[in-house]
């Protein structure tokens, strides 16, 4: 028998949609105290906000008239008509949240709109005249108390406060002109109303934000600004915060395109810091796709991510004039989706080690030996090679402190930037003896591959389609020693993603690959000449601190750090 749901139980599934845990409560009221126009919020929380959630604002209050109608189910004062979603410059728009707060909680509503002290309160859903300040406190009580389940659903304490507490500094970056106050039994803390650059200081502080650079980037299409990490300056951090026209949300395509951005920079399962404010034309996005308003659709989503990538690279690695004509693609012959206009500057001379390499040389420390003044490695002068540790780092002595260097990053770096110079005109194709069957690729790929056979052909893969079967007959042939069909995966994966925008970023995964490969390994001993031309060669890269995945090529060890690790200072 099909039945028609009581009010009472239709409320509390609609709550569900909305409210799932106390940050959810956190999040909705503090986007009202901000379309309120308020400039001071202070917030109480007990018991990581399941006994106790208070936000107290002096916006501009809620009427009388209003008082009783915003608990009800699709009540808002944001908009009239469905195009009105279109124009929004608020926060709220469904009016729902108060209707789902007060369905599975005890809330009560102290609020004013005057600033003669008369007000009125709202509770158990009976309106009664108070005195109050202007703007408007709500009070949470005993959340999920009448639907148990859900409560049973909570994570701990910590982790729920954690949850509360980053919604709460979601709403405190975006808007440094707002004081906010968070009052718990674990944090107090104020933030004074100042400039955006103070608030990330306030928020994050120095330490973070001296490894991060502000940027501010206009275009026809999306204006961009807020902070990222420097490139060669990674450090962990938790959480990120996107904003796409003031609404903070989640997108994992705009977080991956970042990461992208950092490909040479951040090794494996590594992710940049950034807090990114986008603005976009309203129209263009779709704020109504999720229950929380946490995710938004984006017209032409492929596109912008496309442009917003470039936008991103192009702040983060700016390139001088000498910098641009040396990237020209080698992909001209693809047409003229992927051609460019630049010159070309003459290629660099190839760097070359002066001894081969002697692996069964019996020595495990190479014995110190003076240098020829003025040998340097970034800012660094070496004073004295020392030799290797465990045939695998080279130790240098220098002014600022003991130099250690990766000799596979190090030379695994300049083969990279040889190889990159090297290929970039001159691409050529190796045919197989055998063609390979790819009878390792699902069908999705096999289908990506019969759409794109010339763009994959332009890369070096020349594919058959014999039958029901496909063929490999052709790889780049400078990768004949190295490849193996992880590797041809792994392109597909690139091409796949959207890296069709920009093949150059495709070459230089097969580059890599090469470089890597090709590069002296751990327990590879090496000669003082040897040591010494590699140095030389790496200090000759543009990019001479990491390796092609991002690993460092050296580090320093001065003395500050050493008397840390004796104790000597604290």
């Amino acid at each position: 028998m099909i039945r028609k749901l009581n009010q009472e139980t239709i409320n509390l599934i609609s709550a569900g949609e909305v409210i799932e845990a106390p940050c959810d409560i956190l999040k909705e009221l503090l986007e009202n105290a901000i379309d309120a126009n308020a400039t001071e919020i202070n917030i109480k929380i007990k018991a990581s906000g399941t006994e106790l959630l208070e936000i107290k604002d002096n916006g501009t209050g809620i009427s009388k008239a209003d008082l009783a109608t915003c608990i009800e189910r699709h009540t808002t004062s944001k908009l009239e008509k469905i195009d009105d979603l279109y124009s929004l410059n608020t926060f709220g728009f469904r009016g729902e949240a108060l209707a789902s707060i007060n369905a599975i909680s005890k809330m009560e509503i102290k609020t004013s709109t005057t600033e003669d002290g008369k007000g009125f309160l709202l509770k158990e859903n009976l309106v009664s005249s108070i005195v109050c300040q202007k703007g408007t406190t709500i009070s949470v009580n005993d959340i999920f108390y009448n639907v148990p389940v859900r409560k049973k659903f909570l994570k701990s304490k910590s982790q729920e406060f954690s949850k509360l507490y980053n919604t709460f500094l979601e709403f405190v970056i975006q808007y440094p002109k707002i004081r906010f106050q968070f009052i718990s039994e674990k944090k107090n803390e104020t933030f004074s109303n100042t400039t955006q650059e103070n608030r990330y200081l306030q928020v994050f502080g120095s330490e973070v934000i001296s490894k991060t650079k502000l940027f501010n980037i206009k275009s026809d299409f999306f204006n961009i600004s807020g902070i990222i990490t420097k490139p060669e300056s990674y450090f962990f951090y938790p959480n990120n915060y996107i904003y796409i026209n003031k609404r903070p949300v989640y997108s994992a395509q705009i977080t991956k395109a970042i990461s992208k951005c950092y490909k040479d920079y951040l090794m494996i399962q590594q992710r940049p810091f950034f807090v990114l404010f986008i603005e976009l034309n309203s129209k263009t996005i779709d704020i109504n796709i999720h229950p929380k308003k946490r995710q938004i659709k984006i017209q032409n989503e492929i596109l912008f991510i496309n442009q917003f990538k470039q936008a991103i690279e192009g702040n983060l690695f700016p390139k001088s004039n000498k910098e641009t004509q040396s990237i020209k693609s080698i992909y001209e012959s693809i047409g003229a989706d992927f051609k460019n206009n630049l010159d070309l500057k003459e290629p660099k001379p190839v760097m070359d080690y002066s001894e081969p390499k002697e692996k069964d040389a019996p020595v495990k420390i190479v014995p110190a030996i003076k240098q020829p003044p003025k040998i340097y490695l970034d800012r660094f002068e070496i004073r004295e090679i020392i030799g290797q540790l465990f045939d695998t780092f080279i130790i240098c002595k220098t002014p600022d402190g003991l130099l250690l260097i990766d000799q596979h990053a190090a030379e695994e770096r300049i083969n990279l930037e040889k190889n990159r110079r090297l290929y970039e005109n001159d691409f050529k194709i190796q045919n197989l003896v055998i063609p390979k069957r790819l009878d390792f690729i699902s069908f999705s790929q096999k289908e990506f591959i019969l759409k794109n056979k010339k763009l994959l052909e332009n890369l070096g893969f020349k594919i058959k389609h014999l039958e029901d079967a496909l063929f490999l007959e052709t790889i780049p042939e400078f990768l004949e020693h190295y490849f193996d069909h992880t590797f041809f995966l792994d392109v597909l994966e690139d091409l796949e993603d959207g890296a069709d925008f920009n093949l150059n970023r495709i070459k230089d995964k097969i580059l890599k690959l090469k470089s890597c490969k090709e590069s002296i390994k751990a327990n590879d001993v090496l000669t003082i000449s040897q040591i010494y031309s590699l140095i030389q060669n790496l200090n000759k890269c543009v990019d001479k601190t990491i390796c092609a995945h991002g690993r460092p090529t050296y580090i320093l060890l001065n003395k500050k750090e050493l008397e840390k690790m004796f104790k000597r200072i604290i």
